[in-house]
């Protein structure tokens, strides 16, 4: 599973890009755990208190924003790009 970091989250893990080992269906909250084990520092960025999704975390699975799939629980399937990034602000 190919995934890509951006702008402080690049900085924070000190990847543009990295592949992870998840087999083919496996969800996007099961993405983020396997990169919050790997890149600890993510975790405080990507859950609330709560345990939901943070607004400071945006991920796009095939270009696509989750919130408008199957957010946390969308599949991710075999050959699909995961984007990762923190929420963009312009004029």
């Amino acid at each position: 599973m190919d995934v890509r970091f951006y702008a402080t989250l690049r900085d924070l893990t000190g990847v543009r890009r990295v592949e992870f080992g998840l087999p083919p269906g496996a969800t996007v909250r099961e993405l983020l755990g396997a990169a919050i084990a790997r890149y600890p520092a993510l975790g405080p960025l990507a859950w609330t208190p709560a345990g939901e999704l943070s607004d400071f975390i945006k991920v796009f699975v095939d270009g696509r924003e989750i919130r408008y799939l199957q957010g946390l629980d969308t599949a991710i399937p075999e050959g699909v790009t995961v984007d990762i990034f923190p929420p963009t602000a312009g004029g």
